[in-house]
């Protein structure tokens, strides 16, 4: 294994060492982008030298670098939403790279307006079809219910769909809710849910900035088939110390943040006190929840000690528990915990460099106590470290390669209805190099080639060796980008889960057992993009998913020693469209997807619950002046698919069969139709929110409240299997909030 590592980068060193050298009369110009007021770093500001229109973004870490510019004198110019711009002179040696740091000021203490914060002033020939950026700000626009949450935004986008009001679970373009990667700082989060999958386990206020892929990701990510959420957790106020307080019907935050020698430190928490807040997703059922997450980070740099050299160690801890007063009935338990170390370096030529060692567990277990429940008990382990490379070269080309290294232990528990217990246990040690080379040489075309390879596997019947992933891109006008993607993607653990239960309590993480392949998927995507002017974009997009082996139920299993769980293949296709206004006072997005998804299973195919045909969301955020912001969205979507019940027969039960008497019962049994067969009425929902800033001498307290459909649009959920009783989603509900910030 070590050979191996050492041989890959031994050959990236020489390939890169052999091309550090600068045209003659050229250099280049480099640095990073921060809030002036805190020290943030300030992700995706556009960073221009006037005189010869060359220009790049800052990356996630506020990192940005512009090769090839002629010896001379200059402005750099730096702009980016919600900020001054600002304009520093500057002279560019030749055969030197030189550093500005640029802080920028925000255009007032508070948020002025509706400026959408952390918008790409990408490349104009930028590889990114299928990435979505998606700010703090957009997350707050949306009516939060009892509490503003990421995934129920990620579910306004156009090809993400959930199957109900009650869920926070999202899928994508017809993939299943486990084939989606969350990473947060870099680290897997295996359980991203809070309250049954009611809500996210990342509380937004503690991030930076988020990128989420919803399909053709490159290279560099991997593990899952359907898309990637990238979550970067913010540094800590540099400047100064401050504390914030929130609450609202469900759970109170805390956040305290502020300086340390030479770096900053953030710590965040959230606690639930009124699981009764929940009720009406639980069908006014008692909720006995009780939840938690915690999140820390500690950022080191040091100039004296090494330039450009950035450290950071962050941690993140959830744990959810359900304690039923009733012994007749279950608790569960279940955890994330999340640790991790990374080095961020700017080396003396162009390239950078970030290096991680990281650890996530997670942990669920269900208590039968006299329930008729059966214990459960699932572990997991993950220990990875990721060594990855970025150079620049003077004709704007990039590459990034790296090697990544996952050591991944599950663990399961199980007993079945007749008290047999099951263990299921299983490790391996995955390790993945990628490379992916990006032309941006040329003005109106962009190209991007990268291979992933499968160096060594988890499961026993490992993914196929090389993964190839291509991206395209070309402009012919200033305002229009046409977009390819095509990738082959792999996956080697899954969650053991049932689509037919709506909300579960326990969805284990195992490794593909050793009788079934690993899933694969090929993703073919198509899109435009036009910026018809700074304030009004629109994108469409179509694409086309196939993949092979799937992890699903075997119901045809029957034999003792017989496998539970058997591969199956499956597809997705259709389009997306979406457009927004930006303008000083109002925001308007409006979004609308068509698509299909399919499972083969036993010789035919069938639509999974997740299967939406028409998709559509719309979002209007309006400035009322004096402070006071209001926001509405509105969702429409065609029925989901179910299976109807077809019939009914009575089965003879035999009580005391061996004994002298014997007391024959009959008991109604449903006949199912086929699967997934009819779908459910349509949906919509209209919600509301509304909150305003309030400044005083000591605090800022911002309130507020919203309205989750405002309407009272019965949505019907699913029917009883019992009694055919209609079960609806989410009724009125309001809701209110409060934050002071000190």
């Amino acid at each position: 294994m070590q050979s191996t590592s050492t041989k890959f980068y031994t050959l990236f060193l020489v390939f890169i060492c052999s091309v550090l050298i600068f045209p003659s009369g050229y250099g280049s110009l480099r640095g990073f982008v921060t809030d002036s007021t805190n020290g943030e770093a300030l992700a995706y500001a556009n960073v221009v030298v006037k005189g010869v229109m060359k220009g790049s973004p800052s990356d996630t870490r506020g990192y940005y670098f512009i090769p090839r510019i002629p010896a001379g004198k200059y402005t750099v110019l730096v702009s980016i939403i919600g900020y001054r711009t600002r304009e520093v002179p500057d002279i560019i040696k030749e055969d030197i790279i030189t550093q500005i740091d640029i802080k920028l000021i925000p255009t007032s203490v508070e948020i002025t307006g509706l400026s959408i914060y952390g918008k790409k002033g990408a490349h104009e020939n930028e590889t990114d079809l299928g990435l979505q950026k998606i700010s703090i700000r957009e997350i707050e626009m949306r009516p939060s219910g009892v509490e503003a949450d990421i995934f129920r935004t990620l579910q306004a986008s156009p090809g993400v769909s959930s199957t109900g009001d009650v869920t926070a679970r999202y899928y994508v373009r017809g993939g299943e809710s486990d084939q989606n990667l969350v990473l947060l700082n870099g680290v897997t989060v295996y359980n991203p849910y809070h309250a049954l999958g009611i809500l996210s386990v990342i509380d937004p206020e503690m991030i930076s900035n988020m990128e989420f892929y919803k399909g053709g990701f490159a290279p560099e990510y991997g593990s899952r088939l359907s898309s990637v959420l990238n979550l970067v957790t913010r540094d800590g106020n540099k400047n100064e110390y401050h504390a914030a307080a929130s609450g609202s019907l469900l759970a109170g935050k805390i956040a305290l943040e502020g300086p340390i020698p030479d770096g900053s430190f953030i710590v965040t928490g959230r606690k639930s006190y009124y699981a009764d807040a929940l009720k009406k997703f639980m069908r006014d059922n008692e909720a006995p929840f009780d939840f938690y997450d915690l999140s820390a980070k500690v950022n080191y740099s040091n100039p004296a000690i090494s330039e450009n050299t950035k450290f950071t160690a962050h941690c993140f801890i959830s744990k959810d528990k359900q304690d039923n007063g009733d012994p007749t009935k279950e608790d569960y338990s279940v955890g994330n915990s999340i640790a991790g170390i990374n080095w961020y370096q700017v080396w003396g030529s162009p390239l950078f460099s970030t290096v991680s060692l990281s650890y996530s567990g997670f942990d669920a277990q269900v208590f039968p106590k006299k329930s008729e429940a059966k214990p459960r008990k699932n572990n997991l382990s993950d220990i990875s470290s990721n060594w990855n490379f970025t150079y620049i070269y003077p004709s704007k080309d990039e590459i990034n390669f790296g090697l990544q290294t996952t050591f991944l232990k599950t663990s399961l528990h199980i007993e079945n209805l007749y008290g047999q217990t099951s263990d299921f246990d299983s490790k391996g040690t995955e390790m993945r190099g990628y490379c992916n080379y990006k032309f941006y040489r040329f003005e109106k075309v962009g190209f991007e080639f990268g291979m992933r390879t499968n160096l060594s596997s988890i499961s026993n019947k490992g993914p196929f060796l090389l993964e190839p992933r291509l991206n395209f891109t070309y402009n012919p006008t200033p305002i229009i980008s046409f977009k390819s993607v095509i990738g082959r993607y792999s996956q080697e653990v899954a969650t053991l889960s049932n689509e037919n239960e709506l909300i579960s309590i326990f969805e284990p993480w195992v490794i593909f057992p050793s009788n079934l392949k690993p899933s694969e998927a090929t993703h073919i995507i198509v899109g435009i993009q036009a910026h018809i002017t700074d304030k009004f974009t629109m994108e469409t997009e179509a694409y086309y998913k196939y993949i092979t082996n799937l992890f699903d139920v075997n119901e045809k299993q029957s034999a003792v020693g017989g496998f539970d769980y058997v591969n199956v293949d499956g597809k997705a296709y259709g389009g997306e469209f979406s457009a927004k206004i930006q303008e000083t006072d109002f925001y308007i997005y409006a979004g609308y997807s068509l698509g299909w998804a399919y499972k083969y299973r036993n010789g035919s195919d069938y639509f999974p619950r997740y299967d939406i045909r028409h998709s559509v969301n719309a979002l209007f955020d309006y400035d009322l002046g004096s402070g006071w912001f209001v926001n509405t969205t509105w969702t429409f979507s065609t029925g989901m698919p179910f299976t109807p019940i077809a019939g009914y027969y009575d089965r003879m039960n035999i009580d005391n069969p061996w004994g002298d008497y014997v007391n024959e019962k009959y008991k109604s049994v449903i006949y199912w139709g086929e699967k997934n067969i009819s779908r459910l009425p349509v949906y919509h929902r209209l919600d509301i929110s509304m909150n305003r800033k309030f400044h005083f001498k000591i605090a800022d307290v911002t309130i507020g409240a919203s309205i989750v459909n405002v309407y009272n649009r019965k949505n019907i959920y699913y029917f009883d299997k019992d009694t055919g009783e209609k079960v609806y989603m989410l009724p009125f509900l309001p809701s209110a909030s409060i934050k002071v910030e000190l």
